[in-house]
Parts: structure tokens; sequence; C-alpha cells
């Protein structure tokens, strides 16, 4: 069918999940043979114009609506910002193309063990703006407070007195001299103190 042909076109051609046509506008005295090659002159998805050539020569145009369809990474419940997503976490959905967001994820695989850096609430689609790769440290947690200098390195018990990402600066107190002191988290455990 003529609908069969064009969607096969669609799927090959385009990066889409599903597409589906509807309301197909074609002449009565199309050929019965497969077109050797289609052109799309307008669209998809929407309403779309496509240009048909057969073997004998003959061109046709028909129109119809498309509606093109991609898989998304939505979230399964509500979550808190901090949170690590878990494979049970999300879920994917058949999105109508039109409607996804920038951003958004098409593979779970992309967003499993990657921190929320906001609430979101249950099904939603995961974007790109929504989680980092970078751990959440607490505040409280216990650090090793480390300095390095060109002549020696220094390390002392210390604790954050605010959370952040691993990268970020953060203050933390020496636990030892109970002095404040700006650093680098270089890691979940470790804060680089400037000297």
């Amino acid at each position: 069918s003529p609908e069969a042909v064009l969607s096969d076109y669609l799927k090959e051609h385009y990066p889409w999940a599903e597409v589906e046509i509807k309301n197909l506008v074609i002449p009565a005295n199309v050929p019965t043979d497969s077109p050797i090659r289609i052109l799309v002159a307008k669209g998809p998805p929407g309403k779309t114009v496509f240009s048909m050539e057969f073997g004998n020569g003959k061109k046709i145009t028909a129109t119809a609506e498309v509606k093109a369809f991609e898989w998304v990474v939505m979230t399964a419940r509500a979550f808190r910002k901090g949170y690590r997503l878990q494979e049970g976490d999300v879920y994917m959905k058949l999105t109508d193309a039109t409607h996804i967001p920038s951003g958004a994820f098409k593979s779970a695989d992309l967003v499993i063990n990657r921190l929320l850096i906001r609430s979101v609430t249950a099904n939603t689609p995961v974007l790109s703006g929504m989680i980092t790769e970078m751990p959440l440290v607490k505040r409280g947690q216990r650090v090793t407070l480390v300095i390095d200098a060109p002549n020696f390195r220094m390390a002392a018990p210390g604790e954050l007195k605010e959370g952040n990402y691993v990268g970020s600066y953060v203050k933390a107190v020496n636990l030892a001299s109970k002095k404040t002191v700006i650093g680098q988290l270089i890691d979940e455990n470790t804060v680089k103190v400037e000297f």
C-alpha cells in the first residue's frame, strides 16, 4: 500500500522509532509497482508533501499528515535533588517527536547512576540539565584536607561545612585547628586546600 511504502521510506531516512501516516491524499491512477524514487518536498512531521517517481517515468505528488515518535527516558516517581538514579527509577515512553523537550535522553543507560541536580516529579522526561555525573558530597561529611605545595605535602582531618558536587569549591573545618578553610572537592573524601 502507498502508506506502507511511505512509512518504510520515513523510517529508513529519518531518526524516529515510529511514524504514523494519516489522511493520505494520492491521485487515483497510481501505478501498482513501487516508486523508484521518493522525495520529501515539505515536512515531516506535520503536513508532508511527497513526490514519487515510478519506473515508467510517471511522477505523482501525495500529501499526508505525518506523526513521528521517539523513545524518551521518563522518571518512574518523584525524586529529590541529589538522588542517584537507579535502573527501576526510569522507564521508556514512546513520545510524539514534536512534544519532546530539548535535551531529553533517549537511552536509559545514559542516566543510570547519575545524580539529580534538581528535584523532579513523576512521569517527567529526564533532561540533560537535570543530572550530573559528579557525585554529591553532603554537609558534615568527614574528609581529608590536603595541602600540596612545591616543597611539602600535608594532610589533616576535616569536615565539610556545606554540601556540593565533586569538582566544586567548598568550605571545610580543619578538625585539628578548628579553622575554616576553602578548597576543591577532588573526590568524595578529599579536599585540596589552596596554600
